[in-house]
């Protein structure tokens, strides 16, 4: 099997440098540009029946030029593996064998993309840049997150190589809703205490296969010191923290259904993407040992009836604050957001590779009844109030199989008397018992510009949520209404 995989890595080298050689990719780029020049002459108003028709005539003909030279450039390119596909027809050499063997694939995989990484260095021309050069890390993870093709192998070689753990008593608990609300805390705190089966830090840059990953990767003896996150709030986090990174599946089998510039649509998700997903919760939990599956994803909110339909029994965690001080923290984060960014143009790439757009310059709405326009002013207080009602009002409005598995939780009164509230979260999510000492509440500030109309409305949504509360009848109504004195 070495000869094999020796000659496999021999015909993907020879590949990637004849698509260098031939331009095949800029030859489908022509091609593309052809096309959309053809459906832009269609659409005129003002252009004669006659000329579209003698156009398309034309572009019809440079269109099949171009298809046949792609076509052709694309043989070129898989000439290689052609050649050893031929080779091991004639002197068997377990070809088959090699190429569906998991770590042989793997390393295949890494061996070439490194291999891109230093092609592409050499054969960029030397010129002076602004901007700081991309490290190592940043480049793999454009590669591992960036490219379909690399989240597709690595998915289907994990679902072949795996088995998902069998689904059992235990439901997931999935924390959603909007951010600043303490989901990161309490994600943490449940999965620290509990061993939940969560996806951490140390499954990047191979989120979607996280046991395979984990087996390659464990011999690198990788370690960060636990430092505080990019959020500048004083949340520490670790290789092993647990994380939101589960919205990289969902990106990746639907974020063309669901996400535009517009915002993110609650469209949803296909069937056959639901079934992929219960064996992605099965893979993580196989990775901890069967334990309990553990969401933090705030984008979730877009498909709630499906995942109580997929997972009947789940719990879904709502947690909220109040109106005003939660749209102020989202407005403070946003800022922070676009200056990080500013500082390393990165952080906002690999926000969009995780599928994160709560803040930034590529922030995106929820595009629930009554969200924010796509271009609303994301400096004022109002995008986000605005932003925090029509999620809310979402979130209370779900159908009854939904609303079956919600839990909301109140953050405000439940940093103002943890310790009591403790065994009430910890029977509502299923556990056992859950310490909550040293959670923290967020300092209250003062807020001034916002809509008094569209206030009086978070504030009626509010009282409903404290209704719906595990919790929200315990903070004095003095505590409540401070921010609004």
């Amino acid at each position: 099997m070495l000869t094999a995989a020796v000659l496999l890595l021999a015909a993907t080298i020879a590949a990637i440098e004849l698509t260098w050689a031939t331009r095949v990719l800029p030859s489908f780029g022509e091609l593309g540009k052809t096309a959309g020049r053809a459906g832009r002459m269609v659409m005129r108003a003002r252009v004669s029946e006659w000329a579209k028709e003698k156009a398309m005539r034309l572009m019809s003909m440079r269109m099949m030029g171009q298809s046949l030279r792609g076509a052709g450039l694309l043989v070129i390119v898989a000439s290689p593996f052609l050649a050893v596909s031929l080779l091991d027809r004639l002197w068997p050499f377990g070809l088959g064998r090699a190429y569906g063997d998991w770590p042989t694939r793997l390393v295949l995989l890494g061996v070439s993309i490194a291999y891109v990484m230093v092609r592409r260095r050499f054969r960029r021309p030397a010129v002076k840049k602004a901007t700081k050069p991309a490290n190592f890390e940043q480049t793999w993870q454009r590669i591992a997150l960036g490219n379909p093709a690399v989240l597709d192998l690595t998915f289907d070689m994990e679902r072949s190589r795996f088995k998902a753990w069998p689904d059992d008593a235990s439901g997931p608990i999935f924390v959603t809703g909007l951010p600043r609300a303490g989901t990161t805390v309490l994600t943490q705190l449940l999965h620290e205490q509990h061993g939940l089966a969560s996806l951490v830090y140390r499954d990047l840059p191979f989120p979607l296969a996280p046991n395979g990953w984990a087996a390659l990767s464990a011999r690198l003896g990788r370690h960060v010191e636990r430092a505080e996150r990019g959020h500048g709030d004083g949340i520490q986090h670790d290789l092993d923290s647990a994380e939101a990174i589960e919205e990289v599946f969902w990106r990746h089998h639907e974020g063309a259904r669901y996400s535009s510039p517009q915002g993110l649509s609650t469209i949803a998700p296909l069937p056959e993407t639901v079934a992929a997903f219960r064996d992605y919760v099965g893979l993580v939990r196989r990775r901890h040992d069967g334990a309990r599956y553990l969401s933090k994803n705030n984008a979730n909110v877009l498909r709630l009836p499906a995942l109580a339909e997929a997972f009947p029994d789940a719990v879904l965690l709502h947690p909220f604050r109040d109106p005003l001080q939660q749209a102020l923290s989202l407005l403070r984060q946003h800022r922070q957001a676009l200056q990080s960014a500013a500082e390393d143009p990165f952080r906002a790439e690999f926000m969009r590779l995780m599928g994160h757009h709560e803040f930034g310059a590529d922030q995106r709405p929820y595009l629930f009844a009554g969200h924010p326009p796509a271009d609303g002013d994301r400096d004022h207080i109002d995008y986000w109030l605005r932003l925090w009602i029509s999620v809310h009002t979402a979130l209370l409005a779900q159908p009854e199989h939904v609303r079956a598995r919600q839990v909301f939780l109140d953050y405000d009164a439940l940093c103002a008397d943890a310790p009591a509230q403790a065994s009430d979260l910890a029977a509502s999510l299923g556990l056992d018992a859950l310490s909550l000492d040293g959670l923290k509440a967020a300092p209250w500030r003062a807020v001034g510009g916002a809509n008094r109309v569209l206030l009086a409305r978070a504030l009626v949504v509010h009282v409903r949520l404290c209704a719906r509360s595990l919790n929200g009848a315990t903070l004095p109504a003095a505590q409540r209404t401070r921010a609004y004195a």
